[in-house]
């Protein structure tokens, strides 16, 4: 083992210079290592939590403001715990995850800041020959350890001998107390850190976030009637119909792509509030509606019918070529079931709810207006086994047909509604003018060029299961039909309030780990602050050099090295090989007592 004359027999090839008397050395650059521990401990931490708060921030997006209120929708945008961020989630985890990795790289220069304090109360202890405020050599090899490796092992180090080695140790002295402390609150922040960040990893998504934004293209998404069309006055329609000697004809052939579902400036959809249907003049679909929210005017039909075959023929008016009807109020007439016969609707206008005048090219009509159908389905097919039994409805002559015969009242309304997501919202109607009314009504009356799109809605409907289901079919057809037909009268106008969709995405970042990880950071920062101010009151006198030899070169030294005693203004400067001198060899020799030690020996 190593005994003090092994140390004195070192001197025999020890050839370094001693210091000359008088000349005292001090260990240099003290205060230049507690600045740089406290530098790194702190400007890491800094800088991370800036960088990240700066890219939450400047790229931190809101909702904009709707256009109007009518435009606004309810989504998770407006979630007040949480930032969008308009970069790659991935980016900014990244940017996050950089202070879990340095995190328990700064624990091991804390430790180094409180061996200064630590060092000063040995120092001061040992001075006083206060030998109760001393460490024990294994309390001394633990402080070594943790100043040396600040982890987490040399703190479990001191756990087993705290509470493994009960009432056999010797009590703890401020020095190892401080040192265990500083280590475990920089455990105890590191693994803060790690956890927040962690929080924030798993809770940072990247989503869709909509922007909106005002629209300067917002024509053709509303509709207006012509100027001379906004004020008719007569049962002749000449602002959209001809009235040529052979019978009135569309000025347009527009309202037939209308109507046939190929125009590039309108359509005629179905909007339906609880039990009522509407249809109504809406822009067709284009590539950019989807992305649109908008407010805009327009006009609606509301249809209803009600099957009343039963008071108007009996199975008594069904003969061979037709079948007779006679309503109880102005609509009669005979139904052609006759070989060659046709699928065909029959209509009657009256003049009010009556029903006891159908003369409407004299009398103007009211909103709503009101009309009668009869209509004769599936010629040439067996009505079906659901309306054998119905007493709302005929079979023609042979069984080769399906006869309803229907009242309904049609409304024709002004409308203002709302689209956002392509979803109807905030419809509001009124009542139209008669004007308008009678524009609706007229076109369809005079021309009937929509009457194969009624025929074939009740056609269909005859295969169902009863004259009610053909009633409702018809009154839905009729109000798309009608107004389609009508739609020459009506042209394109600006909506009333209109904003463009944006589909973006961002990053969806909870604001709760989000600061927890910034304060985690900062704690790192308060610490190296608090750290390495006590560490510059600490380091003044012959602090640096008690300081210095708390390390594992200088314990090394001490045993090892001639002349290791000597003031010298670098631990590296302890060794004689630092001189350019041949220093001991050291290996292991087996002691008498058995046990193996460490040995020196002389340079050969």
């Amino acid at each position: 083992m190593v005994t003090f004359e092994d140390m004195d027999k070192r001197t025999e090839y020890s050839t370094v210079p001693l210091a000359n008397e008088g000349e005292v050395k001090r260990m240099q650059g003290r205060i230049q290592e507690i600045l740089i521990a406290f530098s790194v401990m702190t400007l890491p931490m800094i800088i991370f939590s800036s960088l990240l708060l700066a890219l939450v921030f400047h790229y931190r997006i809101t909702q904009n403001d709707f256009t109007s209120s009518d435009l606004a929708f309810d989504s998770d945008q407006n979630d007040p715990s949480v930032y969008f961020v308009r970069i790659s989630a991935t980016t900014l985890t990244t940017v996050a995850s950089w202070s879990s990795t340095v995190a328990p790289i700064l624990v091991g220069f804390g430790v180094a800041l409180v061996s200064y304090p630590v060092a000063k109360g040995l120092l001061t202890a040992s001075e006083k020959h206060d030998v109760t405020r001393l460490p024990t050599p294994f309390q001394l090899s633990l402080i070594v350890r943790m100043i040396s490796s600040g982890s987490f092992s040399a703190l479990w180090s001191w756990f087993m001998y705290s509470f493994g080695w009960r009432g056999k140790r010797e009590r703890q002295g401020r020095a190892l107390k401080s040192v265990t402390t500083v280590l475990t609150l920089g455990i105890i922040l590191s693994t803060l850190v790690l956890v927040t960040d962690t929080w924030l990893h798993f809770t940072t998504k990247a989503v869709n976030f909509i922007q909106v934004n005002r629209n300067s293209e917002a024509s053709g998404l509303g509709f207006g009637q012509y100027q001379n069309c906004t004020n008719v006055d007569s049962t002749l329609i000449s602002c959209n119909l001809n009235n040529p000697a052979s019978g009135d004809v569309l000025l347009h052939p527009d309202p037939m792509k209308v109507l046939s579902n190929i125009s590039t400036t309108m359509t005629v959809p179905i909007y339906s509030a609880g039990n009522q249907q509407y249809a109504y003049l809406a822009s067709p679909e284009v590539s950019n509606l989807p992305l649109l929210d908008y407010t805009a005017s327009t006009y609606a039909i509301h249809s209803q019918c009600s099957p009343v075959t039963s008071q108007c023929a009996s199975i008594d008016d069904v003969y061979g070529v037709g079948t007779r009807y006679n309503c109880p109020f102005a609509f009669q007439g005979t139904v052609n079931t006759a070989v060659g016969a046709s699928n065909s609707v029959t209509m009657a206008y009256f003049t009010d709810s009556t029903r006891s005048d159908n003369d409407t090219d004299t009398t103007l009509i009211s909103n709503p207006y009101h009309y009668s159908a009869v209509i004769l389905a599936n010629m040439r097919n067996a009505r079906p086994i659901a309306l054998q039994n119905e007493p709302e409805v005929l079979s023609g002559g042979h069984g080769g047909a399906t006869i309803v015969v229907l009242t309904c009242t049609s409304t024709v309304y002004d409308i203002e509604y709302s689209s956002i997501n392509g979803t109807i919202k905030n419809w509001k109607s009124s009542n139209s003018n008669r004007s308008t009314a009678l524009i609706v009504q007229g076109t369809q009356r005079h021309t009937d060029v929509g009457d194969p799109n009624l025929i074939q809605a009740v056609s269909i409907a005859g295969l169902g299961s009863s004259a009610q289901d053909m009633a409702d079919q018809f009154a839905l057809a009729y109000s798309q039909t009608a107004l389609a037909v009508a739609s020459g009268a009506f042209e394109p106008r600006a909506a009333l309030a209109s904003q463009v969709r944006e589909r973006i995405l961002v990053a969806r970042v909870p604001k709760a780990p989000l600061f927890a990880l910034i304060a985690a950071n900062l704690l790192f920062v308060v610490l190296g602050i608090l750290l390495a101010m006590i560490a510059l009151i600490a380091v003044r006198g012959n602090t640096g050099e008690a300081q210095a030899r708390l390390t594992i070169p200088a314990l090394v030294a001490s045993l090892f090295e001639v002349n290791m005693a000597r003031p010298v203004d670098e631990v590296d400067n302890m060794f004689e090989e630092k001189h350019g001198e041949q220093g001991p060899r050291i290996g292991f020799a087996k002691a008498e007592e058995g046990g193996w030690v460490f040995k020196s020996w002389p340079p050969n």
